[in-house]
C-alpha cells in the first residue's frame, strides 16, 4: 500500500487578541485538553465549550481553532484520586469529568493501560460531562453546495472548514480525522452523514454493566453516545453506573448500536477513507489487516450474499436488518451465506482480487439504506 505523507493540521499556536472584544484564538495541539487550554488562558472549560459550540467537552481535535472568551472565572483547581480495584483510566476520567490524555499528562503515565491498586493520581481540572440527551451538532450545508473536497498540499482542517463555512467538528466527524492529519490527494466528505452525527432513535439492545465499565466505554462499544444512553435510561448522574445494572442501548438510525467488529481478535484498522486509487477512484471504506484466514464476522444480523469480482475478489454483501448494506472484499474464503446472525463467520481475511500480492486484509464498506458509501471509521473505532 502506497504511503501517504500527513499534512500537519496546525503547527503553531496563534494568540490573536481582538482589542475591542478582548478575545483570542488557540489552535489545539496534540495531547491538549479543553481543561488544560482553559487553565492556560485563565478561563474555564465550560466557557470554552460555550464559546465554540462544543457539545462534548471531552472531545477536541488537533488543528481545531478555538475562540478564547475573555473575562471568565479561573479554572477549578486540581485534586487527587487513589486507584481502587476495578478502576481504569477511562472510568476515573469519566468520574472526574476529565480525559484519559489529561490524566496521562498530569501523572507522567507511560502506559495508560497499566495503573496499580493504591496508586495516587493527580486529577486535573476537568470539563463537564455532556448533558443528558446531547448529540453532535446538526450538519451545516457547505457554502456553494459542495459535498466533497480534494485535499491539496498546504491544506489544513481549519482552512477547509473556513472555505466551506462549516464547523471543523463536522469535517472531523464526517471523515474520522481523530489524529488531526489529512493527506494530499485525499477526498474529504464535507457533509456529516455518519453515525457520529445521527440522533439516536428508539429501539436497540440491553447491556449489563461489568466491573471497570463507564458510560463512555459502553457508548464506544455500541457506537452510540453517552447522552443517548443517559436519556434512554433516565440517569441522574452519568458518572455513576453500578456493576450488574441493566442499560437500554438505543439504536442510532444508522444501525451502529450493537455493531460487531468485522474482524475479531485485534485487527489493525486503517482510516484510509478518501485516499486516491487508480483510474481516478477514491477509497470508499476502511482496511482491516489481520493474518490470512482470520474469521470475518457479520457485524449485524441480516442476509449474506457471496460475489466474486475482478477488483474485490471474493466478496460478501451483508444486507443488515438495520437497513444498512455492509461490504467485505478481498476475502480468502467464504463462510456462511443466506440468513446470518451477528457474529456468524461470513468469510476469512485474504488478499484476492486487485489486492493480490499485498498484505491480507478486508476492505470494509458501509452503505446506509443501500445508498452511497460513508466512512466506516466513526462506527468501527468504538468496536474494533
Amino acid at each position: 500500500m502506497r504511503a501517504h505523507r500527513p499534512i500537519a493540521a496546525a503547527a503553531v499556536v496563534t494568540l490573536a487578541f481582538l482589542s475591542l472584544l478582548g478575545t483570542g484564538t488557540h489552535t489545539v495541539q496534540r495531547g491538549e485538553t479543553l481543561a488544560g487550554i482553559a487553565a492556560r488562558h485563565g478561563t474555564t472549560a465550560t466557557a470554552l465549550a460555550k464559546a465554540n459550540g462544543i457539545v462534548n467537552p471531552n472531545r477536541i481535535y488537533v488543528g481545531t481553532e478555538l475562540v478564547v472568551p475573555a473575562g471568565s472565572a479561573a479554572a477549578p483547581a486540581s485534586g487527587t484520586y487513589t486507584v481502587a480495584r476495578g478502576d481504569t483510566l477511562g472510568s476515573i476520567a469519566s468520574r472526574h469529568g476529565t480525559t484519559i490524555s489529561a490524566l496521562v499528562a498530569a501523572n507522567g503515565i507511560k502506559n495508560p493501560n497499566l495503573i496499580r491498586l493504591g496508586q495516587r493520581l493527580t486529577v486535573p481540572a476537568g470539563a463537564a460531562a455532556p448533558a443528558a440527551g446531547s448529540t453532535a451538532l446538526a450538519s451545516v450545508t457547505p457554502a456553494g453546495g459542495a459535498t466533497t473536497h480534494l485535499v491539496r498540499p498546504g491544506d489544513t482542517i481549519a482552512g477547509i472548514a473556513r472555505r466551506y463555512a462549516i464547523p471543523q467538528q463536522q469535517l472531523i466527524d464526517a471523515n474520522g480525522l481523530t489524529n488531526g492529519a489529512i493527506y494530499a490527494g485525499q477526498r474529504l466528505s464535507l457533509v456529516a452523514t455518519n453515525a457520529a452525527t445521527s440522533a439516536p432513535a428508539a429501539g436497540g439492545t440491553t447491556h449489563t454493566v461489568t466491573a471497570g465499565q463507564t458510560l463512555s466505554s459502553i457508548a464506544q462499544r455500541y457506537g452510540t453516545t453517552i447522552g443517548a444512553i443517559v436519556a434512554a435510561n433516565g440517569l441522574a448522574n452519568p458518572n455513576q453506573v453500578r456493576v450488574g445494572q441493566k442499560l437500554t442501548i438505543p439504536s442510532t438510525g444508522g444501525g451502529s448500536a450493537g455493531l460487531r467488529c468485522p474482524v475479531q481478535g485485534g485487527a489493525k484498522m486503517m482510516n484510509d477513507w478518501g485516499f486516491p486509487r487508480s483510474g481516478g477512484r477514491f477509497h470508499e471504506g476502511n482496511d482491516l489487516f489481520s493474518p490470512r484466514g482470520t474469521p470475518a464476522v457479520a457485524v449485524v444480523s441480516g442476509t449474506a450474499t457471496q460475489v466474486v469480482g475482478k477488483l474485490g475478489g471474493n466478496q460478501v454483501k451483508l444486507t443488515g436488518d438495520d437497513g444498512v448494506a455492509y461490504y467485505y472484499t478481498h476475502l480468502d474464503s467464504f463462510g456462511k451465506s443466506g440468513r446470518v446472525a451477528a457474529g456468524d463467520v461470513v468469510g476469512t481475511v485474504g488478499n484476492t482480487g486487485n489486492a493480490a500480492g499485498g498484505p491480507p486484509h478486508i476492505h470494509f464498506e458501509v452503505h446506509p439504506g443501500a445508498g452511497a458509501a460513508i466512512n466506516p471509521y466513526p462506527r468501527l473505532s468504538g468496536v474494533c
